[in-house]
This record gives C-alpha cells, structure tokens and sequence, in this order.
C-alpha cells in the first residue's frame, strides 16, 4: 500500500508522494499550447460598443472606424476580437474595456466588464445593469418615431429597403447628432437622416 504522507500547510493537504518530476510531467500534460477561444467573447465585447456609443454598427464600418481610434491595431486582428472570438492581447483588452467603460454612466466597474467580456455569465454576472437596458430601449423608440416620420414624409415604400440595415443607420446618425430625447429631432433633421438613411432614394 503506497504512503500517501500529507502535511498541512496553511490549511491545505499537501500530496508528499508526487515528485517535482512527476508534477512537471503532469504540468505538461495538461498545458494548452494556446488560449482556448472564449465563446461569446465577441458578442459581448460588441455589445459593450454599441453601449458605448464609441463606433457605428458593424454592418455601418464598425471596424474601420475602430482602427480610426487606435491606428496600431490591425484591421485582421479587430475583425477577430469582434467576429471570431479571438481575445486581444491581455493590455488591449484592459485599455478598450477602460475607454469603453469611460464612456458609460459612473459607478461601472471595468474589472468586472473584462472578466465578463472574456468568461461570460454564469461564472461572472453580466455588468448591464437595468438603466442601461432602458437607455438602449428608449434610444431605439426614438429611432423607430424618426424611421416611421421619414418614411411617411418622403413617401418611402416599405419594399424599396431593407428595414434593419435602414434603422441602424438611423441610430448610427442619431449618436453623431447628438439626438437622446424624440424633441432633439428637428425639421432640420429630416434631410440629412433621409439621405443617410435612404442614400438612393
């Protein structure tokens, strides 16, 4: 019968009967050669983007306009972290999670905002919390008012676009205006919003 000796240490059970060999022989057994991708890593880190208001959608150049904010990142590189689920080196990631954190309401925590980006829910609890979720809905109420005004003003049959593509262009022009609140829309408004949004019509 083999003398499984344990000491304690610091309250735990120390094994005397493995070796420094025997655990460097099972340290590489169980070594991964490269970080296992994180599913869901980049829906969660475009989530955060579109939270942040920092970048237009990605159908709307998300990637280009993300390069235009850092210009030593590789476009190959961005279109992994947002479609591949491929992690950022770990100081990439810390500084667009701090910028992106940056740009929300206080009392975010971006430790937590990285440990969710990268393992997700249930193991880290997801940092939206519920006024963000009505900021979001009620941005997407207005864009629905703006959508729905434009079409009736410009006489804009239902068949001539394609209404997703369409309305997240209207959100897009929404952030670069500045429009929070449906009486941010002005008269002004509508040609702009109609060309952008229409661009041939």
């Amino acid at each position: 019968m083999v003398d499984k000796r344990q000491t304690t240490q610091g309250g735990f059970a120390l094994d005397k009967t493995k070796s420094v060999q025997e655990y460097a022989e099972e340290y590489q057994r169980l070594m991964d050669v490269e970080l296992p991708v994180s599913l869901g890593f980049s829906a969660r880190l475009n989530m955060l983007w579109d939270l942040a208001g920092a970048a237009p959608p990605q159908i709307e150049g998300r990637v280009i306009s993300i390069l235009g904010i850092n210009k030593a990142w590789r476009e190959s590189d961005v279109r992994k972290w947002l479609q591949k689920d491929l992690l950022p080196p770990r100081i990439d990631l810390h500084n667009i999670v701090k910028f992106l954190v940056a740009q929300l309401d206080e009392g975010q925590d971006g430790s937590r905002w990285e440990a969710f980006l990268v393992y997700g829910t249930p193991i880290v609890s997801s940092p939206v919390n519920h006024s963000m979720y009505r900021e979001d809905q009620t941005r997407r109420e207005i864009a629905s008012t703006i959508f729905a005004q434009i079409t009736d003003e410009y006489g804009i049959s239902p068949s001539s676009y394609e209404a997703d593509k369409v309305f997240q262009r209207c959100l897009t022009l929404m952030h670069k205006f500045k429009i929070y609140e449906l009486r941010d829309f002005q008269s002004g408004h509508l040609e702009p919003f109609k060309s952008y949004m229409f661009p041939s019509e």
